[in-house]
């Protein structure tokens, strides 16, 4: 069943369940508040919190993983190479999100064979579109969400909270944890620990949004000497963040990143950028090619980016 939050807020409000305050953690207040954007924080069903009014359409619940066979959710999809069908259903694979691999045909006639579950991808677009779920881990527990340029969606199924935020905040390279707003809710909210150094990427990515790229450098250096395991670690945020201040661990986070994530178009993208401003031209070439003969061909903001990126180096 399709969820309107005005709907659920309301209902919330007939059934005479207060508004009960949760533990105060000011710091998530503050920070909603300073963001200027509206927020509700509900638990087991209750509207705990509030700031402004939401009236913003909610993405479908994740039902996916439940309603389709095992057998077929862990068999290997068609594209992207290496995903499950799992993974592409559940908006985990690398890429583009789900429904635009759902449009790409060769997805539609993998589906349409009589061994797979009969109109899986008629369930897939009426019962979960627009397959905006994403899910990630955090502090040890699953975490589900989506997001629209109207709102984002946080939960947390153990602990049976979710945050409701408009307008979405933005989630650099589809990973919430790079939203302090999520983030926050997470720490201070849900009660999931605070791990330092996702505070510290984030302040670093905070102050190169701000342009201020030498507090953002200082930054990342002072991240790097406390956890010199972010070097290595496949996370496509920070690849970004390293290439966009020319750190030379850019080039050990290009090779985790891509190991694990071999056919995502934002990893190469960056790494091409890296390389490019260090002159070494046919490796940038190489990288941006990866981009665009990639097939199916992805549907993703490098494409047009890679283009632009050869044909400059092609004229100059």
């Amino acid at each position: 069943m399709r969820l309107w939050l005005v709907l659920l807020l309301a209902c919330c409000r007939l059934a005479g369940q207060a508004q009960v305050p949760i533990v105060e953690p000011r710091d998530f207040y503050k920070l909603v508040e300073a963001s200027g954007v509206h927020a509700v924080v509900i638990e087991s069903g209750h509207v705990v919190w509030q700031r402004g009014k939401i009236t913003a359409r909610a993405c479908e619940a994740p039902v996916i993983a439940e309603r389709i066979p095992k057998a077929m959710l862990d068999s290997p999809a068609p594209i992207p190479p290496g995903a499950t069908m799992r993974q592409v259903l559940e908006n985990r694979a690398d890429g583009t999100p789900g429904e635009e691999v759902l449009e790409n045909r060769e997805f539609r006639e993998h589906l349409d064979r009589p061994e797979h579950l009969p109109q899986a991808l008629a369930f897939a677009k009426q019962q979960h579109q627009p397959l905006g779920w994403f899910i990630q881990e955090y502090g040890g527990k699953r975490i589900l969400w989506c997001h629209s340029p109207a709102v984002l969606i946080v939960q947390v199924p153990e602990k049976k909270m979710s945050l409701v935020v408009s307008p979405a905040p933005s989630v650099e390279d589809i990973n919430v944890l790079r939203s302090s707003v999520a983030l926050m809710f997470l720490q201070e909210v849900a009660m999931l620990g605070k791990p330092d150094a996702d505070n510290a990427i984030d302040a670093a990515l905070d102050a190169l949004a701000a342009g201020d790229r030498e507090a953002a450098a200082s930054l990342a250096r002072k991240a790097l000497d406390r956890f010199p395991e972010l070097e290595n670690s496949p996370d496509v945020s920070l690849l970004h963040l390293f290439s966009r201040l020319g750190l030379p661990e850019t080039e050990a986070s290009a090779t985790a990143v891509i190991k694990v994530h071999p056919s995502l178009p934002t990893a190469w993208f960056y790494y091409g950028q890296y390389v490019e401003n260090r002159k070494r031209y046919r490796e940038a070439a190489a990288c941006y090619d990866k981009i665009l003969l990639h097939q199916p061909p992805w549907h993703n903001w490098t494409v047009e980016a890679a283009r632009k990126e050869l044909k400059y180096l092609r004229t100059n």
